[in-house]
């Protein structure tokens, strides 16, 4: 697995890696059942959720939408940015060599320290996603017995799977995974996009993306870096 330390500010970096999500999954027998059930139907619910997002982007060029249908498309949409989000981290849980690209101003020793600190930082919020969400699925779960969808319960039972196998992830990252650290001069190029006046920011993003073959780092960049949508 390749991860990219991409530099977002002065002293920010975050975490980017594009990997094949249609790619056939590995069966891991030896895991606990349960673990087993819930990760096959969390991937069951992700592809639920790009057959639904290409659905509905049909229907909203071919019918009015109600108000009902509306709001469901934004809460999946919503929900495909919070799986873009955490894509590194639930893939991040199967691996035990990583390989870990940096900028090249950085000593391998320095990208290390940011790489941990940032699972650490990450791993402590998804634990605290993870119990809320869980509480508020208990809650919700009276409403289950309510004949029609069970927007709600399915809503936080997606969302509590999804940070606890993010937890899963930073926790692989930090005590099982294997990083061989590279320096990758591209990256540090990417320092001088806040500086860069307006009309050269996407050049430069779009020149580094080029080099290391990366198909949405400009996009990335541009969201995390430069306050983008």
């Amino acid at each position: 697995m390749d991860i990219y330390l991409v530099p977002v500010g002065a002293e920010r970096y975050d975490l980017y890696c594009e990997v094949d999500d249609h790619a056939p999954r590995e069966r891991d027998d030896h895991r606990a059942a349960w673990r087993r059930k819930a990760s096959d139907l969390f991937h069951r619910t992700l592809q639920y959720l790009e057959d639904e997002r290409r659905r509905r982007l049909a229907a909203a060029a071919a019918e009015p939408r109600t108000r009902w249908q509306r709001l469901r498309d934004r809460v999946l949409g919503w929900l495909a940015e919070r799986v873009a989000e955490q894509r590194l981290l639930w893939h991040l849980r199967s691996q035990v060599v990583a390989t870990l690209h940096h900028p090249d101003d950085l000593s391998p020793a320095q990208a290390d320290a940011i790489v941990r600190r940032s699972l650490r930082r990450d791993g402590g919020r998804h634990l605290r996603w993870t119990i809320a969400h869980t509480l508020a699925y208990l809650v919700a779960l009276p409403l289950s017995a309510i004949p029609g969808p069970n927007f709600l319960t399915w809503f936080f039972a997606f969302r509590a799977l999804g940070h606890f196998l993010s937890w899963l992830g930073t926790r692989q990252g930090l005590s099982a995974v294997q990083w061989t650290l590279v320096p990758c001069p591209p990256l540090t190029t990417l320092r001088r996009l806040r500086s860069a006046a307006p009309s050269d920011r996407r050049s430069i993003a779009r020149v580094a993306a080029e080099t290391l073959h990366l198909h949405h780092l400009d996009t990335f960049v541009e969201r995390m870096a430069l306050g983008g949508p």
